[in-house]
């Protein structure tokens, strides 16, 4: 069963923040935190450029890399 991660979210849709995933330190510094709402908001045009995400009420860029290490709770 695929997990689905941050890189592979749909654009514009809420999701959750999977209850112990462990994002990397750095990205929990940053808000990403287990059950935080998050969201990409724009992609990169290229094919491995950076995500924009909002995570409660900030934005952020990331890495794909990054995004990747964040897994989200299924939709209901």
């Amino acid at each position: 069963m695929h997990t689905l991660n941050l890189k592979d979210a749909a654009i514009g849709q809420w999701h959750r923040i999977r209850a112990g995933a462990g994002p990397q330190q750095r990205l929990e510094a940053l808000g990403f935190l287990p059950m935080e709402k998050v969201k990409v908001l724009r992609r990169s045009w290229f094919k491995n450029g950076a995500l924009v995400v909002q995570v409660g009420d900030a934005v952020f860029a990331l890495r794909p890399g990054e995004a990747q290490s964040v897994a989200l709770e299924p939709s209901a």
